[in-house]
């Protein structure tokens, strides 16, 4: 029920107003326009077929004809804006609604979104040595930072010079500002990649009114121009044509983000650190790249088609030798993976034996006299 409603003139002109327009920044700031648009053109089509109504039949009737033309990841994104804003201006709660979530759920069966591809190591670190810096030094520099820190093209375009520390062999970075308000901290090593980074801190010209990090740069120098985010969108796309990758349109601004997670997991890094490194907050999110990952997928084949490994046996013998002042031990090792192995000690320390780096294993010692 509208609190409005019941207390009527209670409520004074003026805090009915600061109360509007509190509700107002409820909205997500940087997509605040996004949800005002979504609720424009579902109030446009209420309009348009005459329904004054919101009840789940209507919300039914606008989600099926959204989809002939939207895919299911718009659907769904259209469902959130609107749930959002519907309950702040309406006090409606259409998540209480279910056949419609079971609605959308359907149009969901066997949708696979598209993906950015991903830059593997060994293209990485082809580019930064084989790209020529008047070209590509820019690219240089945003492809570092973007596959070190897993950023987004709008944390790259925001970043500002004064967010980096130059401790000499390591670069600080730190991202103030996330997608998902949580400041992130992240580190950028090896004296090449540092290399790159001050050689394009050179060319920023003294007359900069900004303290962004990255300028327009063409032909070897830079202007006091601030590179804009669609441009950091494109220069994965740019630098898989370099390598001559195939379908480089597939590389979006998303793939250096994708990159980072990539060749963390396949280094060994778990959830913990992929959701700490970058800054998600949903583990479903990070459990895909884990899923994805192709080390991981060769690790869990060789479990299941090489199946359990054999225990090594391994069978020691003391026996005492012709000589009175040392003994032998024979190690036989029962296992194609272990050498055979004689080590000649002093009796006085056969009563001290010790047997290391030996792991699922069966020793027989027998001492004869």
């Amino acid at each position: 029920m509208n609190t409005s409603e019941n207390t009527g003139e209670d409520v004074p002109f003026d805090l009915s107003k600061a109360a509007a327009a509190a509700t107002e920044e409820l909205l997500p700031s940087k997509s605040k326009e996004r949800y005002e648009k979504q609720f424009q053109i579902f109030e446009d089509w209420r309009r348009l077929k005459n329904v004054t109504s919101l009840t789940e039949d209507v919300f039914l009737a606008y989600f099926g004809e959204k989809s002939s033309s939207y895919k299911a990841s718009s659907l769904w994104s259209t469902y959130s804006m609107l749930k959002t804003v519907l309950l702040l201006k309406e006090n409606l709660d259409i998540s209480k609604f279910y056949k419609v979530t079971a609605y959308l759920k359907r149009k969901s069966t066997g949708y696979q979104p598209k993906k950015s591809k991903c830059l593997s190591r060994d293209q990485i670190d082809k580019f930064l040595l084989e790209a020529p810096d008047k070209e590509f030094l820019l690219m240089k520099v945003a492809l570092i930072f973007g596959v070190s820190g897993a950023c987004r093209c709008d944390e790259l375009s925001r970043m500002l010079v004064d967010d980096i520390e130059d401790q000499n062999n390591v670069l600080i970075v730190h991202i103030p500002d996330s997608k998902t308000k949580k400041p992130r901290r992240f580190v950028v090593v090896d004296e090449r990649n540092l290399a790159t980074y001050r050689r394009y801190l050179e060319l920023r010209p003294p007359s900069t009114p900004h303290k962004r990090l990255s300028l327009n740069y063409k032909k070897g120098k830079c202007t006091v121009q601030p590179v804009g985010l669609h441009s950091f969108g494109k220069f994965p796309s740019q630098i898989a044509t370099y390598l001559g990758l195939p379908t480089p349109l597939e590389y979006t601004g998303h793939c250096m983000r994708r990159s980072s997670a990539t060749l963390l997991v396949d280094a060994g890094g778990d959830i913990t650190n992929l959701k700490r490194h970058g800054g998600w907050q949903s583990s479903s999110v990070a459990e895909g790249y884990i899923e994805e990952s192709i080390e991981n997928k060769l690790d869990i084949a060789n479990k299941i088609q090489a199946g359990p490994k054999k225990r090594p046996f391994t069978n020691i013998e003391t026996c005492r030798s012709t000589s009175s002042d040392s003994s032998e031990i024979c190690c036989t090792e029962i296992s194609t993976e272990i050498f055979d192995k004689k080590v000649k000690l002093d009796h006085k320390s056969l009563s001290g034996i010790n047997i290391a780096n030996i792991s699922n294993s069966t020793i027989n010692v027998n001492i004869c006299k």
